[in-house]
């Protein structure tokens, strides 16, 4: 009697547990197309993810395995029938119209499409403005203990080929993780989504998930299938890069010998995974084959700065210019990361065809006859008698043995009316003459690779967006109308003309500021220590921090772009920060200070002539850009680490020094 009611009860909660599985089994299922391969809906417990969108579950009633929902976004209401199991598969019904036979997936990721994809390339917009891409998702049962590194980190990224750079897009989740975004697409890009690498293309909504609890990462879209072969199958790049200082040119032979090597290596990877997932798709193929170009193109010509002069041996550049540079015009540019390629590739070309031996001089000239700017005659002469009376100065140096007389014949040419002019004629006309050596030069590099008219047209905008944040100085109309006629494409003049426009709303800012000093303070004075002290003279008494920058120098604009930050995180120190700007030309020195807000009581600017900025430089061993130093109380120069980069390292120190 006992093993009757033990098996009574064994049978009633199997029927028990039967039942209880029936009425959830459809929890945390995902469903695909056998037919197409494609993901077509998710169940989890209150919501169903279905047409790019996570919709709540109004009602739910199951009968004999089968269930009729009612779903919601809030703006629609549908009505689903998923029938009960039969051989592992399920009708599900969609509002009675569309009905479709459904497998689960198993697996974490979507198994392989049951067709070939024969389709080859990309989606080509032309580089158009005002195309967008949006990605819903659903980042379900984030771990706890992982919630706030991923809230922190997650965005979308995609490769702006115009700036060089990845473009984040923050994503804001709900409290279920949930999230949908639009951002501005230029082509086909390569984009760092949430958590992987991948591509998306103009025009397309996708609906990713990641549900933590199940491992499932999947997308659903109106052609997704590129999307989840990434996924399904990750891929590793060409990843050697040369380590070694001042090759020589057997070394880096043999570096490309190792790459070319890991690179057949990856193409057999490829190839044995092609041969295991025999559907897998054309695109999946182009992309992950281009994708390896790339690398090993960036790669190799990365090598040219562990080498003198920067040369690389000709048996190099040949095989990226044969196997690499000349197929990556198959594809829009910005699917992979082309733009760096074309960064390493056209400076090495720079660099052998020697295109830097502009002389400002004629340029100058050549300007003048353009109508860019107009000489005086003054100015007209002085260019006339300049090349002459420099030629003089050059054999009398020669002839003279006494490095004291030497320098006493520099000197005094320096001082000349004559030096005077034409150097007063350089600062006037520094925009023009800079910006049109910059052009010169990226003509003179396009006519020597090979280019189609979309990559003239990136480059050239490039070489000039570079140009302006480099200078920090709007364009002069002569070259705005360079641009004009030389770059057809929109969006890549309006990249260019929109940086412009910033920086000519800051020229006609109005600034006066009296954190800006006169350099009449020190002038006719050359040694760099007495310049230094007359400087500080004034803040004896209180911490100086020195910063040497300029206005080329990338690192120090990014580090004064948090100047405010600083002042307020160093507010409790009687502290004054002394700026000296290195070789940076009147309008760009105000504009990055305008532009960065780099003022205060507290805060003292100079931009002295280049010899007393040199000498100050000299005395205090100065080799890298931004240098910090800091100056106690009584004017001694520490040797310390006073990096404002790190505030907390910095406030420890000036603890130290109360």
């Amino acid at each position: 009697m006992k093993n009757v009611k033990l098996f009574l009860a064994l049978a009633v909660a199997m029927l028990l547990g039967a039942n209880t599985s029936n009425a959830q089994n459809l929890t945390d299922t995902y469903w695909r197309n056998p037919k197409t391969g494609d993901w077509v809906i998710g169940f989890t417990e209150k919501h169903v993810i279905y047409d790019n969108a996570v919709w709540d579950i109004v009602e739910q009633t199951e009968r004999k395995g089968g269930h009729t929902l009612t779903i919601s976004n809030g703006s629609e209401t549908k009505r689903i029938k998923v029938s009960p199991t039969k051989k592992e598969e399920r009708i599900i019904t969609i509002d009675k119209k569309v009905s479709v036979k459904c497998s689960p997936i198993t697996t974490s990721t979507l198994p392989d499409y049951p067709t070939r994809d024969d389709r080859q390339g990309f989606k080509d917009n032309g580089y158009r403005m005002g195309d967008s891409v949006t990605i819903v998702g659903w980042l379900k049962d984030i771990p706890q203990r992982k919630k706030a590194k991923i809230i922190e980190e997650i965005g979308v990224f995609l490769d702006n080929i115009f700036l060089d750079e990845y473009i984040g897009h923050d994503i804001s989740l709900d409290s279920l993780g949930r999230f949908s975004i639009t951002v501005p697409i230029l082509n086909v890009t390569e984009a760092y989504l949430i958590d992987h690498l991948n591509v998306v293309e103009p025009g397309e909504t996708y609906f990713y998930l990641h549900d933590y609890a199940t491992g499932k990462q999947l997308f659903m879209g109106n052609d997704v299938r590129l999307q989840n072969e990434l996924v399904a199958h990750p891929f590793n790049y060409v990843r050697k890069q040369m380590r070694m200082r001042s090759a020589t040119e057997e070394e880096v032979l043999q570096f490309l010998k190792e790459s070319d090597e890991e690179r057949k290596a990856l193409d057999e990877e490829l190839q044995q995974c092609i041969a295991e997932h025999p559907n897998l798709s054309q695109r999946y193929i182009e992309y992950v084959t281009h994708l390896h170009n790339m690398a090993q193109g960036n790669n190799l010509m990365m090598a040219q700065f562990n080498r003198p002069k920067f040369i690389l041996p000709k048996e190099l550049v040949d095989y990226v210019t044969t196997n690499i540079w000349n197929n990556a015009h198959q594809h829009p540019y910005t699917l992979c990361d082309f733009g760096t390629l074309m960064y390493y590739y056209t400076i090495h070309t720079d660099h052998c065809i020697n295109s830097q031996s502009t002389s400002a001089l004629p340029l100058i000239e050549r300007l003048a006859d353009e109508g860019a700017i107009t000489l005086t005659d003054k100015e007209a002469d002085a260019i006339e008698r300049f090349q002459a009376e420099s030629d003089a100065v050059e054999e009398r140096l020669k002839a003279t043995e006494s490095e004291e007389e030497k320098q006493s014949v520099i000197e005094v040419f320096n001082s000349s009316e004559l030096v005077t002019t034409i150097n007063a004629l350089f600062e006037r006309a520094n925009v023009d003459v800079h910006a049109t050596i910059t052009c010169d030069k990226a003509l003179h590099v396009l006519d020597s690779v090979k280019h189609t008219p979309a990559m003239r047209d990136i480059y050239l905008s490039r070489k000039l967006y570079d140009f302006i944040d480099d200078m920090r100085q709007p364009l002069t109309p002569h070259i705005t109308e360079w641009i004009e006629r030389n770059i057809q494409m929109e969006v890549a003049k309006a990249t260019v003309m929109e940086l412009n426009e910033k920086y000519l709303a800051l020229q006609r800012r109005d600034f006066s500021s009296a954190s800006l000093k006169s350099s009449d303070d020190v002038k006719g004075m050359s040694d760099g220590e007495k310049i230094l002290r007359k400087l500080i003279e004034p803040y004896k008494g209180k911490l100086i921090l020195l910063d040497v920058w300029g206005t080329w120098c990338g690192p120090c604009k990014a580090a004064l772009a948090k100047s405010q930050e600083e002042y307020e995180h160093l507010k409790g120190y009687d502290i004054v920060y002394l700026y000296l700007a290195n070789r940076s030309s009147e309008e760009s020195w105000k504009n990055v200070i305008k532009e960065y807000n780099v003022t205060g009581d507290n805060v003292v600017h100079y931009n002295l002539p280049a010899e007393q900025q040199t000498a100050i430089e000299r005395f205090l061993g100065v080799n890298s850009y931004p240098t910090y130093k800091l100056i106690d109380r009584d004017g001694n120069i520490l040797d310390v680490n006073a990096d404002p980069r790190d505030l907390d390292a910095l406030e420890n120190l000036l603890k130290v020094m109360e």
